[in-house]
């Protein structure tokens, strides 16, 4: 995982992109114009993560978690099945799911405020999950 890091906020960093959020005070504004998001960003290594990654990233460390190279002892096959995970904040939003009974994974990234990854992604791994 090359391109996944916590970055400093207040610090420009090539290839990463702006978040464009709605969310200027606290609170939803779904009328307003979309503002870029730096003063609501996550602070780095914050309860709320504060991290950056790439879709490649993400789907590297799913293909890790599924081949036990990242679990704890005793933790084997604990990734086999289907796993979901998301996160956002005002302007970023991350969706990723596995949907194990096709081996196929899904990784949604957005630059807006959530549910922008995990709308679509969700309704992705929903009409998946209907295959077999």
């Amino acid at each position: 995982m090359e391109n996944t890091d916590h970055l400093m906020a207040d610090m420009p960093v090539k290839n990463v992109a702006s978040g464009y959020t709605r969310n200027w005070d606290g609170e939803e504004h779904p009328d307003a114009p979309r503002r870029n998001n730096i003063y609501t960003r996550p602070a780095r290594g914050s309860s709320a993560g504060g991290g950056y990654s790439t879709a490649d990233d993400l789907l590297k460390l799913v293909l890790a978690l599924k081949a036990d190279k990242l679990s704890a002892p005793g933790s084997a096959g604990m990734f086999a099945g289907n796993m979901a995970f998301a996160g956002g904040a005002p302007g970023i939003n991350a969706y990723v799911e596995t949907v194990a009974t096709i081996g196929c994974t899904i990784v949604v990234l957005s630059n807006y405020d959530p549910p922008a990854a995990g709308n679509p992604g969700g309704k992705i791994g929903r009409l998946l999950r209907r295959l077999k």
